[in-house]
């Protein structure tokens, strides 16, 4: 893959530092080519007003698993919104890029499938009904179009929480103690294929705090052993943060991960392969105390060779 395939996580990423609200959306999806082709669909948003009529957003979609596909990707969209009521409705129209990840058929290096990667535009409406306690209930009608392999229709239903700026001393309190941090983490990794095969994945992490909102870091990363194939190596990240409660942050990372790869699944001691791929990261950190915290992630490797595979970690660590 190229690297400017992967500037559309970096525009998803750089809409944290500002969001002002954030939701969780779920439905049903139809392949418009075929529309007995039905499957599930997710939507996972965030939003930064830009004035009284006009926002954008960071959108992650998973378009479920109808017929030889499982589709996801990261969306960047413009919104044309009514004014924003304290309580009441609100409607908005919003279009922009998408950039997707779908495993389907074909001859990839792993024989029964592939990862295809590629660009569409994502197009939304949606109809909000706000709450006085700074939460509003969403149903949204998303559309994908452009895309090779087939576009897609999503009715979804869900709510979000608006995201008011948080006191100065909230943010310093989120910033970790001596901008150190040392984290160990375990969970599990799954391959991108239609078996998703899964394997007990582990990693250290130390992050760097450059600010209340900025971080990098650097993971030794375990993915485990998938029959015959085994993955590690150092994943260097950028962070933006959001603080979301008093002891709560989201987080959001993009970068390189160095790895070494066995592919043959077929052959326990097959020749190993050096490979450099984009990685981004989904995040929540719960400060428990002064010194300790608590962090879950969600990683998606993007590779060029049929390999892609999301990382699941688990951990806790000290701030120091």
């Amino acid at each position: 893959m190229r690297y400017r395939n992967f500037v559309l996580p970096l525009v998803f990423v750089s809409c944290l530092a500002q969001a002002q609200d954030a939701s969780l959306l779920a439905g049903g999806m139809r392949v418009d080519q075929n529309e007995d082709d039905t499957s599930f669909a997710v939507a996972l948003g965030y939003n930064h007003h830009l004035n009284r009529y006009l926002s954008v957003s960071a959108d992650y979609l998973n378009e479920g698993h109808p017929k030889l596909h499982h589709r996801d990707g990261l969306g960047a969209q413009l919104w044309i919104h009514t004014p924003v009521p304290q309580r009441g409705w609100s409607f908005a129209a919003g279009l922009g890029p998408y950039y997707y990840f779908d495993t389907t058929t074909g001859n990839g290096s792993l024989g029964d499938y592939r990862n295809e990667h590629g660009w569409g535009q994502l197009m939304s409406v949606s109809a909000r009904y706000h709450l006085a306690s700074d939460t509003y209930l969403e149903t949204r009608l998303a559309h994908t179009h452009g895309i090779t392999s087939h576009d897609t229709t999503m009715l979804l239903f869900g709510v979000g929480y608006e995201l008011r700026e948080q006191p100065r001393a909230i943010r310093l309190q989120n910033a970790e103690k001596g901008d150190n941090l040392l984290m160990l983490l375990a969970g599990r990794s799954i391959v991108n294929s239609f078996k998703s095969e899964t394997a007990t994945s582990s990693g250290v992490e130390y992050r760097r705090t450059v600010n209340p909102n900025l971080e990098w870091s650097l993971t030794l990363m375990n993915e485990g052993k998938v029959d015959a194939a085994e993955r590690h190596g150092v994943a260097a990240q950028a962070w933006l943060l959001r603080p979301f409660t008093e002891r709560t942050v989201l987080e959001m990372g993009v970068g390189a991960y160095a790895m070494r790869d066995q592919l043959d699944r077929g052959d326990a001691n097959g020749e190993r392969e050096n490979h450099v791929a984009p990685i981004a990261s989904i995040g929540m950190r719960y400060r428990i105390s002064d010194t300790w915290r608590a962090q879950l992630t969600w990683s998606r490797v993007i590779t060029n060779y049929e390999r892609d595979s999301d990382v699941f970690l688990l951990g806790a660590g000290a701030a120091f």
